[in-house]
């Protein structure tokens, strides 16, 4: 094998591959990324047996060949070397030279045939999505996913294709995020298991194209220009997560975003390792945020806020409440609240809103968002 590319170019395509490979793995050519010239084209490969990412590289290729490099140590030295021009050149089986400028690198690699075999996805129903649109929606979801490896049906998100909108859901048991946009589709109806990982992967994906959504019998693809990633179907029985969202809390309450997170973040600092709890006690137009640790001490801070009714309180975990007010992109949010026994449902208040409308109120090219946090002892 022997090749000339852009390095620039190169290391765009080589920086989402180090999310899929394992670094700590034992079977060792995992840790590795395949390299395939042929045509007028490099074509990189990696994956960790779930989750796989292909993508190629427009290339000079002198002569064909393939070789699988550790991913981590090929990433710093194209990173290093300087120069506008990387050469790469299989010299002896299983070495690669590498060249650029005045540098230059011989790192020792494995046969391309010990390289699993990627899946492929026999496409039993596709759909394009605006790319915009579903990184915007895993950004929104993705905090509430389990990261309980025993609950192996919430390490990721429900999507779920319905007429005329697109919606993902995630929980951990303690709090539920959904968001449902609008899209333009043939009427299909879908739900899918996306895992964690390829939710964190898409997030690295960059571009405003369509994103090309397929689904298989076991595995998914997700195509984005000259990438494609293909994971395993998370198999399962999501929650019947409409039960949990709250239909009759009375009590609405509305704040603007930043004061109340940058309240709930001063006094979340006094808060213990384990027991991550604060207690939010309401009145007519006024909150106050607090919290008591025998081993570090208490903290307060009043925050403004537009209620009117009876005093009550609420014990609730500060960084379940930070994730949801970091997901949200308006200046004032709006939560529905019963009792100290009853979860608070979140929503953000659009900006032509009076505030008491609530999610509904939003433009319908927006579609809706919601965060449900389940309520502490406290």
């Amino acid at each position: 094998m022997e090749i000339r590319l852009n390095r620039s170019e190169f290391l765009n395509e080589l920086a989402p591959m180090q999310g899929i490979v394992e670094r700590k793995t034992t079977i060792p050519v995992l840790s590795h990324i395949l390299l395939r010239a042929e045509g007028d084209q490099l074509r990189l490969a990696a994956t960790d047996l779930d989750v796989s990412l292909t993508s190629s590289v427009t290339a000079d290729v002198v002569t064909d060949g393939a070789i699988a490099i550790p991913a981590k140590k090929f990433m710093e030295i194209i990173r290093s070397v300087v120069g506008d021009e990387v050469h790469l050149v299989e010299e002896e089986p299983q070495w690669l030279t590498i060249k650029a400028g005045r540098s230059r690198f011989k790192i020792h690699g494995m046969k391309p045939e010990d390289f699993p075999s990627l899946p492929a996805v026999d496409e039993e129903y596709g759909i394009e999505i605006p790319f915009g649109r579903v990184k915007t929606m895993i950004g929104k979801v993705l905090f509430a996913v389990s990261a309980d490896e025993s609950r192996f049906q919430l390490n990721g998100a429900l999507l779920k294709l319905k007429n005329g909108a697109v919606e993902m859901v995630a929980t951990d048991g303690y709090r539920l995020a959904l968001v449902e946009r609008p899209l333009d589709g043939d009427g299909r109806e879908d739900e899918v298991l996306v895992p964690r990982k390829a939710l964190q992967e898409l997030l690295r994906f960059e571009g405003g194209d369509a994103l090309g959504y397929q689904r298989g019998e076991h595995h998914l693809s997700f195509r984005l220009g000259r990438r494609e990633l293909i994971c395993r179907i998370l198999e399962g029985t999501f929650p019947d997560y409409d039960r949990v969202i709250a239909r009759d809390n009375e009590k609405d309450v509305v704040f603007d975003r930043k004061q109340l997170s940058d309240a709930v973040q001063r006094v979340a600092l006094l808060t213990g390792d384990r027991a991550r709890a604060v207690k939010l006690e309401f009145a007519d137009n006024q909150m106050s945020v607090s919290t008591a640790n025998p081993d570090l001490g208490e903290a307060m801070e009043e925050v403004p806020c537009e209620y009117q009714g009876e005093d009550f309180r609420l014990g609730v975990n500060p960084d379940f409440l930070r994730d949801f007010l970091s997901a949200v992109d308006t200046d004032r949010v709006r939560f529905e609240m019963k009792d100290e026994n009853t979860q608070a449902v979140g929503f953000p208040v659009p900006a032509d809103s009076g505030g008491q409308e609530g999610e509904e109120a939003a433009p319908a090219e927006e579609g809706r968002y919601l965060c449900v946090i389940m309520p502490m002892r406290i």
